[in-house]
């Protein structure tokens, strides 16, 4: 018993198994702040330390950014003096912990340093705004710094069981940043729509994990794969259809799991029973997880409730759902499809092209007749999430297309959200009005010329058009797919986002174009905004120009994950 005890105590305290350090420094500062602010008389001091939170929480995360950049094992990654083909060979290949729920690699490593950065640059885009959307409270900004922990942990997540708590962290929190401004309707209203789609998305992944747990036995990532390469579906029927005995050894192979003979007996009893009902059950249980994870990516057919929760909820925490969250789910999806269930490619890879050309269509022509901004960047996300889908489709050369793809899309949705957050109204009655419209742009470039010229290089960039790098990324994305010869999809796909085009032009035809006499104006821009919104807009020129070191390192990152399969 003491042998036992101490070596509990030293895997408890051995800093070679505190694989998730980012994570629990994240924690503790939540712990840390929410018993200090507590004892504090903040209903006194709560406008003068919301914005101080906020920045503080910002500087949390940088510091988190550099947690994981300074990892052993991201470092013996990043090493330019190792070969990449042999990289499997080295001593943190597939390295694991936690009861092999957390799996350690360059993927995880690099969007979850990602995910710190960008949802640090929120914080400091959000501090200036919370007193003027009236969110003082301090509980507002630890319930995003807890979904964003949930995020992190999901680049991580090696089984269905942590996969699925992970996106429940996120989830929950979500659900309280849309309706947190309890004074408003349309708030409350946003938060009971989001709950009430998440319950159902929750009710579908823990469906299909049942599925795949009672057929395999198993809940881990890498165990499905390895149990389909092992195992006879039709030498399973046979063995199943004898009559289930008191003792599971009695009647069943040591190397197939109970479960999974309990499951084909009741199924061998049926009149209908057939060995491609077994086989089927795998596809099941997997479709079931994907729409799930459709309905968080918020894709057609599956995106109605981001209309109406983008629409209704404070802008602060639009910023986040339209910004923050998608960048986990596809860390989690390429983990689940290209990881575990490569030999159902057949399966998954038809349902998320159907929805990936459904999604820019839906997108592309739903988002023509919208007037506020908030729906129509809705629209505009469920259109790119279809292109990340499509090129989810093709292989791993489209993985990397997508991940680039996805991180242009944040340096876009950064500079946006800023743009929007910035447009503050000279009259005192409307000073709290964030939800904006197009003709509420007409007379910005008179009241703020940079800031509507900023405003038009962001929406080129969403567009596609050059000279920015939203350009090089779609021309990335749909090389993988003519390249494995979907040119219907292809073909499709590039007509309908030149249609797509339209209501990204129609902004600036309003910015610059507009002939009226009777307006809104603006207060100049200044604080964090200004800082933010200069570096995303230089970023999406400077990488048209210079493109290589973000694609290559959204490159190590699918290689290193191809490799260590």
């Amino acid at each position: 018993m003491n042998g036992k005890l101490t070596y509990g105590a030293y895997t408890l305290i051995a800093l070679k198994f505190f694989t998730v350090f980012p994570e629990y420094f994240i924690g503790i500062t939540i712990l840390y702040l929410l018993i200090v602010l507590t004892l504090l008389t903040y209903n006194v001091y709560g406008l003068l330390l919301q914005k101080s939170i906020s920045e503080c929480l910002a500087l949390v995360l940088f510091m988190s950014c550099y947690l994981i950049y300074n990892d052993d094992l991201i470092c013996l990654g990043m090493a330019t003096d190792v070969n990449p083909y042999l990289l499997g060979d080295l001593p943190w290949k597939n390295f694991e912990s936690f009861n092999h729920s957390i799996r350690n690699d360059f993927l995880a490593f690099f969007y979850k340093f990602l995910i710190c950065f960008f949802s640090a640059i929120y914080f400091l885009v959000i501090s200036d705004t919370l007193k003027e959307q009236k969110l003082i409270a301090f509980e507002y900004l630890l319930i995003i710094l807890l979904a964003i922990v949930g995020f992190m942990l999901m680049c991580n997540s090696n089984d269905l069981l942590t996969a699925y708590l992970t996106i429940e962290l996120g989830s929950l929190a979500a659900y309280i940043l849309a309706s947190f401004r309890k004074t408003s309707s349309y708030s409350v209203e946003a938060g009971i729509k989001y709950f009430i789609t998440g319950a159902v998305s929750s009710a579908f992944f823990l469906f299909g994990s049942s599925i795949l747990y009672g057929v395999t036995g198993s809940i881990q990532f890498l165990n499905f794969d390895e149990f389909y390469l092992s195992c006879d579906m039709e030498e399973i029927m046979l063995l199943y259809k004898k009559p289930l005995l008191s003792s599971p050894a009695d009647t069943y192979p040591m190397d197939y799991p109970y479960v999974v003979a309990a499951v084909a007996t009741v199924i061998a009893q049926l009149p209908f029973s057939e060995s491609s009902l077994v086989d089927s059950f795998p596809e099941i249980g997997l479709i079931f997880i994907l729409f799930s994870i459709f309905i968080k990516l918020s894709v057609a057919p599956f995106h109605l409730w981001a209309l109406d929760v983008y629409e209704g909820s404070p802008t602060n925490s639009t910023i986040f759902f339209a910004v923050i969250s998608k960048l986990s789910l596809f860390v989690l999806l390429t983990r689940l499809c290209y990881g575990s269930f490569i030999e159902f490619a057949d399966c998954w890879e038809f349902y998320t092209l159907v929805v990936g050309v459904l999604s820019v269509f839906v997108g592309s022509f739903g988002g023509l007749r919208q007037r506020k901004l908030k729906t129509l960047i809705a629209y505009s996300s469920t259109s790119h999430m279809g292109y990340c889908l499509l090129a989810f489709t093709t292989n791993y050369s489209g993985l990397t297309a997508l991940f680039f793809y996805m991180t242009v899309y944040m340096i876009s949705g950064i500079g946006i959200w800023s743009i929007m957050l910035a447009l503050r109204l000279r009259r005192r009655t409307s000073l709290n009005k964030y939800n904006k419209e197009l003709g509420s742009l007409s007379l910005l470039r008179k009241t703020n010329p940079s800031l509507t010229f900023a405003f038009a290089l962001t929406m080129f960039s969403l567009a596609g058009i050059p000279p920015m790098v939203g350009f090089l990324a779609k021309m990335l994305l749909f090389l993988p797919i003519v390249g494995l010869t979907y040119y219907s999809a292809a073909l499709v796909s590039i007509m309908i986002s030149v249609v797509s085009t339209f209501y990204y032009i129609r902004v600036i035809k309003v910015l610059y174009f507009e002939n009226v006499l009777i307006g809104e104006l603006y207060y100049p821009t200044s604080g964090p905004k200004v800082i933010v919104l200069s570096l995303s807009v230089f970023s999406l020129i400077f990488f048209f120009l210079n493109p290589m070191f973000l694609y290559l390192l959204n490159y190590t990152a699918i290689l290193e994950f191809q490799l260590y399969l």
